[in-house]
């Protein structure tokens, strides 16, 4: 098959070799992380060398959304919108076998002459999209060997890359952590004392309202009102298992050729530790929601972008980096045209919703948070308030604004065939 040949004088770029030796992926997909868990973006509280080595020699973008879901666990639609590059309203069901005329991830670069491997969770995954790997491995489901898993699979990555991986090789890696329950080993436990955790400027002890499902699983983890002590522990057991995972993710890194793309990212974030608005899990829309996103190797520069993206944008992204065809059932963008510095951004929104109790949309600096079965808005200024503490929808100085982000969500929702819920009004 024809292949790009990749430009080394692309600034900050590593060259690839030869027009004919394709780059093999690493795409790794941790579990309910959320973005600014990594010490090179910003966080000065946590340990993470190796993906501190990504963000240095790559590329980062700061604002990718996951679009949600219609079930409490948020991580199953993110994976599949990941998997088949579709949107949140159009991807099928967990075990619905693979609709006519997909192409999901593994297929698309098999075709193209890649070897595939996949270990990650059976759960909270469409499968079909992970048994269309050639050799998958699939995590042990018991709680009491969490802690062992991200060396578990750095040992079963590094054994089949020295030993079965034949370039150009795909690699999928998804980790059950730092999803709770959360265990790391006492090397990486003792690293965090809960006393000297700094508790984010947004931590509340509880909601300030009813956001229409408050009682779901992720938010009985800790106890009602949250008390500043609990949310301490609670994110110094994240950050342990954070650190825990990068470690044997640096292991795997050392041992990659370097003809290897990485791509890192997240299903979602969630509120987990600090108390975040007075919540734990992934069943909202605020930023905390946001996944770490970091590509590196060849022919990506390094850089960051505050570009709106989405999951389903990363599969036409790697495709795209590789040189291998976007298939046409996929609706994500590529990113590579930001990447390579040749467009700012490849969409003016970004569109998120959880059941039928909440949606968000996103344009430019500001971001609009709609509750239809409490009949509340939210607006912030994402930009200037990252912590979304000032609301500005009951402001009559924003009213136009507010008119305009409503009718800019209800665009979304039809343009995504969002059946779910009505419009804003």
């Amino acid at each position: 098959m024809k292949r790009r040949n990749f430009l080394s004088s692309l600034s900050g770029a590593v060259a690839v070799a030869a027009a004919d030796v394709p780059p093999n992926i690493l795409l790794i997909n941790t579990d309910d992380q959320r973005f600014g868990t990594i010490r090179a973006t910003g966080n000065a509280e946590i340990h993470t060398p190796a993906l501190d080595g990504l963000v240095r020699r790559g590329f980062v973008f700061s604002n990718l959304y996951s679009q949600g879901g219609l079930v409490g666990a948020m991580c199953l639609p993110s994976r599949t919108m990941l998997m088949t590059g579709r949107t949140v309203f159009r991807i099928p069901e967990r075990n619905q076998p693979i609709p006519a005329g997909l192409t999901v991830m593994a297929k698309a670069f098999e075709s193209a002459g890649y070897q595939t491997f996949h270990f990650g969770k059976r759960g909270n995954t469409y499968v079909p999209a992970s048994e269309a790997f050639q050799t998958k491995l699939y995590s042990k489901e018991g709680f009491d060997e969490r802690a062992d898993q991200p060396e578990q699979h750095a040992n079963q990555i590094i054994d089949w890359v020295r030993g079965s991986g034949k370039s150009p090789f795909f690699i999928y890696m998804a980790p059950p952590v730092p999803h709770d329950p959360r265990f790391a080993p006492k090397k990486f436990a003792g690293m965090y004392d809960p006393a000297r955790i700094t508790l984010p400027r947004n931590c509340l002890p509880e909601h300030p309202f009813d956001n229409g499902d408050l009682k779901v699983r992720d938010e009985m983890l800790a106890a009602f009102p949250r008390t500043r002590d609990e949310m301490r522990k609670h994110l110094a057991d994240y950050y342990a298992c954070i650190t825990c995972l990068d470690h044997h993710i640096g292991r795997i890194l050392a041992i990659l050729p370097a003809n290897t793309i990485v791509l890192f990212t997240s299903d979602q974030g969630l509120a987990v530790g600090g108390g975040r608005h007075g919540l734990m899990g992934k069943q909202n829309l605020y930023e905390h929601f946001k996944s770490p996103c970091i590509a590196a190797g060849p022919g990506i520069r390094r850089g960051r972008s505050d570009a709106l993206v989405h999951m389903h944008d990363l599969y036409p992204t790697l495709c795209d980096l590789a040189g291998v065809p976007i298939p046409s059932s996929v609706e994500g963008l590529s990113l590579a045209p930001v990447i390579r510095g040749q467009k700012r951004q490849v969409r003016e929104h970004a569109f998120a919703v959880y059941k039928d109790v909440q949606r968000m949309v996103r344009h430019g600096d500001w971001k609009l948070i709609w509750y239809p079965k409490v009949a509340r808005f939210q607006l912030f200024n994402v930009v200037r308030d990252p912590w979304e503490l000032d609301d500005r929808s009951g402001d009559p100085a924003q009213a136009s604004r507010l008119g305009d982000m409503k009718r800019r969500l209800a665009e979304q929702q039809n343009q995504h065939d969002d059946k779910h819920a009505p419009r804003p009004v």
